[in-house]
């Protein structure tokens, strides 16, 4: 069983916890999606992943911050596709009038108020590790536990 079909069998509640959209939202964005994807292989071409599997995947990877390897690993889908599946749902959805950031920022401020609102997205998944370079022998002491010493022996 998919995520997609693990998704099908909550109740409203559970799926808005779990996906952080409604099954209302959810409908409208495998609509937009199942369009774009007819549009994409009119002449032929490989299927790939099914466009409801791709929209849990990317709402997974959304709502849980997961990195693609444990999503990889659970599903037992490379790496690559799940990446793949998420960049094509990203962009699709933002391509589309009704998903677009600007269109849903003005229906939720008031036509009084002319304050903009300032969008951040912030990717933190791929972060490099930070770890001293220099000096380091300054900051170590050298020493090893006992526990240690007598496992390399």
């Amino acid at each position: 069983m998919n995520a997609y079909e693990k998704l099908m069998r909550l109740d409203y509640y559970e799926f808005k916890l779990i996906t952080g959209v409604t099954k209302e939202v959810f409908d409208k964005m495998l609509e937009v999606l199942k369009q774009k994807y007819k549009e994409d292989h009119e002449q032929g071409g490989q299927p790939g992943l099914a466009v409801e599997l791709r929209l849990a995947l990317a709402l997974e990877y959304w709502r849980e911050y997961r990195s693609i390897r444990h999503m990889a690993n659970d599903h037992q889908i490379p790496r690559t596709v799940i990446n793949r599946a998420i960049l094509w749902v990203e962009d699709t959805l933002s391509e589309s009038s009704e998903f677009k950031l600007k269109s849903l920022q003005k229906r939720f401020l008031c036509e009084e108020e002319d304050e903009e609102i300032e969008i951040i997205l912030v990717d933190v998944e791929e972060q490099p590790i930070e770890r001293p370079k220099t000096n380091q022998k300054e900051s170590y002491s050298g020493k090893k536990s006992a526990i240690q010493r007598n496992i390399r022996l």
